[in-house]
């Protein structure tokens, strides 16, 4: 009897620790995720707004291709892979206003600030929301860890 609670006992602790490495091993991954989709963000954007106030208005639509040169698609994927559903739907919003906003600076005028002001607080509003739904995500497979390792 002994020898089956100790191979019960060591078998649950096994499993504990194996959840507890497997969660720790998923938010590594979506943290590196969701960071690098913040920054894909931040870039892209920064990006457009360099284009919008360097490029001439003729040019405008080829420079705002610059879009494609920051992996934001790319990011964006990978979330419907290792993402929960909120964060894949997060993603692809932001990655969506972040695509109007490249349309936006191809064709904007420059002197038209209150639209350009719109476009960017959307993209902005986009962006936090991301953020709060990956923040929720890691808050969450945290505390579902801590309750497996009790």
């Amino acid at each position: 009897m002994g020898v089956l609670l100790g191979a019960g006992a060591t078998a649950l602790a096994d499993r504990r620790r194996w959840r507890r490495e497997s969660v720790a091993r998923l938010l590594e991954l979506r943290t590196a995720l969701n960071t690098e989709h913040l920054v894909a963000m931040e870039k892209t954007g920064r990006d457009l707004l360099r284009v919008l106030s360097t490029t001439a208005a003729q040019e405008r639509a080829g420079a705002a291709a610059a879009f494609a040169g920051c992996n934001l698609g790319g990011t964006r994927q990978r979330a419907h892979v290792l993402a929960t559903t909120d964060g894949a739907q997060a993603a692809d919003a932001a990655f969506r206003g972040l695509w109007r906003a490249r349309d936006c600076v191809a064709t904007a005028d420059q002197r038209d600030l209150q639209g350009l002001r719109a476009v960017k607080d959307e993209v902005g509003t986009l962006r936090d929301r991301f953020r709060e739904v990956v923040r929720r995500d890691v808050r969450d497979l945290l505390a579902g860890s801590a309750s497996w390792s009790a």
